[in-house]
């Protein structure tokens, strides 16, 4: 158990360290825009696939590409689950958590994921990727994906292939 805290320990600096520095934009490598979607279409699928137990359903209507300080930044979505994340009540559920979706994670470009952190009522666990992507995962069920830079001529729908 104490091992575990450890690894939440160091996992929370880091993530700290690794979410102020990619806040600075210039350390995230713009993905091809005719790349985009597919890339992280694939990783929602690995993540959700990781966890088949909630029944992830896409909402359609939170996909973006939208042009922010002067850059493309598309926003994959947000998976809904059929309820409550199962088997997270407590820290130990998070570990197990993380022990299915880190190798998982690591395969398509993400760090490890940090501990938990209270946003209002719910708790959640996030990371970042090397395009600045951002996913988080919270204890209600919900997976977002959000923030990959992308490299198009023009910052619309139809430059990725929407």
């Amino acid at each position: 158990m104490e091992r575990g805290r450890e690894r939440w320990g160091s996992a929370a600096a880091f993530g700290a360290a690794a979410l102020l520095l990619s806040g600075c934009g210039a350390s995230a490598e713009p993905v091809p825009a005719e790349d985009a979607v597919a890339r992280y279409d694939a990783v929602a699928e690995a993540v959700t696939g990781a966890l088949p137990e909630q029944g992830w359903t896409l909402q359609e209507n939170q996909r973006s590409v939208q042009e922010e300080d002067g850059q493309c930044v598309y926003s994959p979505g947000v998976w809904n689950g059929d309820g409550t994340l199962v088997g997270v009540v407590a820290d130990p559920g998070w570990e197990e958590i993380a022990e299915r979706l880190d190798p998982v994670l690591a395969e398509h470009g993400f760090e490890s994921l940090g501990s938990p952190s209270r946003s209002g009522a719910s708790l959640r666990v996030g990371t970042q990727d090397e395009h600045g992507a951002e996913l988080v995962i919270d204890d209600q069920g919900t997976l977002s994906l959000r923030g990959a830079l992308v490299d198009a001529t023009t910052c619309t729908e139809s430059a990725l292939g929407l």
